[in-house]
């Protein structure tokens, strides 16, 4: 019985390759499709449903602590302490009614901070907001409240503002980066393209040249009616014989009777597996040939055809390969 091992057929990379670059153009349209839909999620998360961008004004203060009874200044003031001091009612009253109640209450603690960092006689305070303009003036109000928050605490003798938030010093605090993201994107729809084009062809059993029909199936190839040696063959192979053409699929009978000519005495048969009767016209001829589609991955349907006629005890002479592409046997050959 006729066998086919699919798992141990060589790769042919001149045909992968040929076949890849005839469709090259998928490589670039993956990765436009892959960065608009990763980027485009991306956007929608951070832009449409997230807080888009957010940018953050900041102001640094220097703060005069009193001297106690000792002569050491009020120190104890750390990170924490501002922290929590900015969010008691005489900052989020003030920024509220210094914002003439723009901003809720609670968008004010969520977003007005303070800090200190290696000296903490310097106060840095930031305010973020989806806008510049309202960002810098959150900030300018915020500094007034702070400056005039040392004429109500007996340990803080002044503060001063030393560097004023303005739009030069403005920073985007959001981390969206939807150019990264869509590169990323076009990066990742190409390797799915390229690993989509590998399995493709690893479960491909298309035939594109008459030697794979030849490699696989272990029958002579006439050939593609485009070939200079189709007609040779024809003539070698066919002559004096009548000739039983079985149409596998996908062809046109007439296109079938063309393709050979008229010196030819062939006739175009079905496929057996469709039409059991066609068997004794086949049996009825001393040359059987198979028409086969190019790229019509019609692997198994050749193979489940050749097992019915061992099994009706005919064995096909030949195989035609019929609508081949053209520029891919001119190039796989050239």
């Amino acid at each position: 019985m006729w066998e086919c091992d699919y798992a141990r057929e060589p790769v042919n990379y001149r045909l992968f390759f040929l076949k890849l670059l005839k469709k090259i153009w998928i490589l670039p349209l993956a990765a436009v499709i892959g960065a608009v839909v990763i980027g485009g999620v991306y956007y929608v998360i951070n832009m449409v449903i997230g807080d888009g961008y957010q940018y953050r004004a900041r102001t640094i203060y220097y703060v005069k602590y009193a001297a106690n009874a000792d002569g050491e200044e009020a120190d104890y003031y750390n990170y924490y302490t501002w922290q929590e001091l900015l969010d008691t009612d005489y900052f989020v009253d003030g920024m509220y009614e210094a914002m003439e109640g723009t901003l809720s209450k609670e968008y004010i603690i969520a977003n007005v901070t303070a800090t200190l960092e290696a000296d903490y006689r310097y106060l840095y305070s930031q305010s973020i907001s989806g806008d510049k303009q309202q960002s810098i003036a959150m900030e300018k109000k915020l500094s007034e409240i702070i400056v005039n928050f040392a004429d109500i605490r007996d340990e803080i003798e002044s503060i001063e503002v030393v560097d004023v938030a303005d739009e030069l010093s403005i920073e985007d605090v959001s981390l969206i980066y939807v150019g990264h993201s869509a590169v990323v994107g076009a990066i990742a729809g190409f390797i799915v393209a390229i690993l989509g084009f590998i399995v493709c062809e690893c479960v491909d059993t298309s035939i594109y040249l008459p030697a794979t029909l030849e490699k696989r199936y272990h029958i002579p190839a006439l050939g593609a009616p485009s070939m200079k040696e189709f007609e040779v063959n024809c003539k070698d192979i066919l002559s004096d014989k009548q000739t039983a053409v079985i149409n596998l699929g996908g062809l046109d009978d007439e296109e079938i009777k063309a393709a050979f000519g008229s010196n030819a005495d062939i006739e175009v048969c079905a496929n057996p597996i469709e039409k059991s009767e066609e068997i004794k016209i086949i049996k009825a001829k001393n040359c059987v040939v198979l028409a086969v589609k190019a790229g019509a991955h019609n692997g198994k349907r050749i193979e489940r055809v050749i097992e019915q006629l061992a099994r009706q005890g005919v064995k096909p002479t030949a195989f035609v390969l019929m609508k081949e592409d053209k520029w891919l046997i001119r190039k796989y050959y050239k």
